[in-house]
């Protein structure tokens, strides 16, 4: 049933990423797409984003941004050309990138937050269940 819900989290301002960063604390990497509904490649990558926030559940979250519904942000991280990916972790963007290359996308992930976890993919579990560490709840 889970699979079901998006795990992408859309945000509609900038308070809402505001929000979303602070609460990611120090721990969680952030994988951010500024997109347009207008953007073909924007498009052809959602899906394989929607996999990654799965396999990458509890240690990064995954934020996309409409250009166009949200001005300041993309004035803020000076954004020209869609989709264009930020890795932040601890309210610092680490790195930013344009473009929709998946192969890209996944190393510099893997780069900044290392391999998926993909044995919560397979069995479903979360990747911290069992460790002592309190796994993130869906607000879906």
């Amino acid at each position: 049933m889970a699979a079901v819900h998006k795990k992408v989290i859309v945000v509609d301002s900038k308070s809402a990423y505001d929000k979303l960063v602070n609460d990611a604390g120090p721990n969680k990497h952030i994988l951010v797409e500024f997109y347009a509904t207008w953007c073909g490649p924007c498009a052809m990558i959602g899906p394989r984003l929607e996999q990654l926030a799965t396999e990458y559940s509890g240690r990064m979250i995954i934020l996309k941004i409409d250009v166009d519904q949200n001005e300041d942000l993309a004035i803020q991280y000076e954004i020209s050309s869609m989709p264009t990916f930020l890795i932040i972790k601890n309210r610092v963007t680490l790195i930013q990138f344009v473009g929709s290359n998946v192969d890209r996308v996944l190393t510099t992930v893997e780069k900044y937050v290392g391999k998926a976890d993909e044995s919560a993919v397979k069995t479903g579990t979360k990747p911290n269940e069992g460790t002592g560490t309190q796994a993130p709840v869906s607000k879906t």
